[in-house]
């Protein structure tokens, strides 16, 4: 290389270089951001994330990289999704109906009632509480409350946010009586540091042979 300057030199250069690419990217004013947001859609944007993330893994390097592409890949999407309206998740599970994942107004966002559905099956995690011609069947509500709890921090983090972001959950036991304990063991590994506000109810059904749902708010 022509610059004179040590090889060691040089590669520390082109680190501190994009690392200030970087930052710039994530530092962008909002209208820059929303404008690009508008002509590509919120889909890219959100994967757009993930991969400023990655780059900036691969910048730093090794471990630390790691954690320095999750934080900026989040703070990336984040920015990229400022805006209201519904969001519809890739790695979320599907839907039953006309609603989006979540929907963001202002700085809240609410996450519609979530089952245990695996995203990548559509299978029911602990099994369905009904076979198909209505009959009662054994399940496992820690499985389920797990597979739940794992779909809303899916679909925040595709969004740019995760369950630390969660301010209030609503759920729905079909058995308060058979469930609540188990489920409320499973919920505290979770959020038992977070504290978000809660209310449990019970019903008789959810719209699928399941055991809990939950809807929650979190705050961005």
């Amino acid at each position: 290389m022509s610059s004179g300057e040590p090889l060691e030199d040089q590669q520390s250069s082109a680190f501190t270089h994009r690392l200030e690419m970087l930052k710039e990217l994530v530092e962008a004013p909002d209208e820059a951001i929303e404008a690009l947001y508008n002509s590509y859609g919120k889909t890219m944007f959100t994967n757009a994330g993930g991969a400023v993330g990655a780059a900036a893994g691969v910048a730093v390097g090794g471990p630390v990289g790691g954690i320095v592409g999750g934080v900026v890949g989040k703070k990336t999407a984040g920015k990229m999704t400022s805006q209201d309206g519904p969001f519809i998740a890739e790695t979320g599970p599907s839907a039953m109906g006309a609603y989006p994942h979540l929907r963001r107004v202002g700085d809240l966002v609410f996450v519609s009632g979530m089952g245990p559905r695996s995203p990548e099956t559509n299978e029911i995690p602990g099994g369905p509480v009904r076979d198909d011609t209505g009959n009662p069947l054994n399940y496992d509500v820690t499985a389920q409350t797990h597979s739940v709890i794992n779909n809303i921090r899916l679909i925040l983090e595709e969004y740019g946010a995760g369950l630390e972001n969660v301010v209030d959950i609503l759920v729905f036991l079909i058995d308060m009586d058979r469930d609540f304990k188990a489920y409320n063991e499973v919920y505290a590994e979770h959020f038992g540091e977070i504290m978000p506000a809660r209310t449990t109810v019970s019903i008789n059904a959810l719209p699928s042979p399941i055991a809990i749902e939950m809807k929650v708010i979190a705050k961005v």
